[in-house]
């Protein structure tokens, strides 16, 4: 277990920092860019120990975990930095997209289609479901009301891209009252629950093996949002 985990902060060190470095040090003196290259490495091998040490999990579960974790920290420093290492703009029509609202303790929040997608980078399968599943869920379990953060629930199965959107999206409601990563959910879908009826609705994807941050992700993702239920979406209601 120790060999697999250090296996993973290994590769990881040494793949993506160098690319978020790019950006997100330029202003940094060298002594102050190896002092943050080592708070990185502490953070990551402490991040895997807890993994290790967590017997709630299956080591699959904690694999996907630590790539969770090393994935949003690179995020954080890109928002950090003002730029991505990825270079995804929406189109115009994807600007068009309507924002995801939501009431949080009162307050009204709206998350626009862009800053989901942001919080993994790049348009793809996987962020697209995310906002989809949303976008087509929450109005069908609170009709004419704005849903409320705290009394909805959303499970989805392995995705990284999916995981980043939502840990943004759901953020202060991360707990697996709110928010569950199901790895043994191997379809592409996603259910959403408003606690307060017990009434889901769960959005069926077509399989897809489409990964990565590049042209052909982009336009799968884009494939994505422009389906409607009937043509490559179905749309599952359950009711207490």
């Amino acid at each position: 277990m120790n060999k697999y985990f250090y296996r993973i902060i290994a590769c990881s060190v040494f793949l993506f920092s160098p690319l978020v470095q790019v950006h997100a040090q330029d202003s940094l003196s060298p002594v102050e860019q190896q002092r943050e290259k080592i708070m990185e490495t502490t953070t990551l091998r402490k991040t895997a120990d807890n993994l290790r040490q967590n017997n709630g999990l299956s080591d699959e579960e904690k694999g996907y975990m630590f790539r969770f974790k090393m994935r949003k920290m690179m995020q954080e420093k890109m928002r950090q930095s003002g730029e991505s290492i990825w270079g995804w703009e929406p189109t115009e029509w994807q600007k068009t997209l309507p924002a995801i609202t939501v009431l949080d303790k009162g307050v009204t929040k709206a998350y626009n289609f862009t800053e989901l997608i942001e919080a993994d980078g790049y348009l793809c399968p996987g962020s697209a479901r995310a906002y989809k599943a949303l976008k087509v869920a929450l109005p069908l379990l609170y009709k004419e009301a704005t849903p409320v953060k705290g009394d909805f629930k959303i499970t989805h199965g392995a995705a990284l891209c999916t995981s980043l959107v939502y840990d943004f999206f759901m953020q202060g409601y991360t707990d697996k009252k709110f928010l569950e990563l199901d790895t043994t959910i191997k379809e592409k879908r996603i259910t959403i629950e408003r606690l307060s009826t017990g009434k889901k609705v769960t959005v069926v994807f077509p399989p897809s093996e489409i990964r990565g941050h590049d042209k052909i992700a982009a336009e799968a993702g884009d494939a994505i949002l422009r389906s409607q239920e009937g043509q490559y979406l179905t749309i599952h209601v359950e009711k207490r």
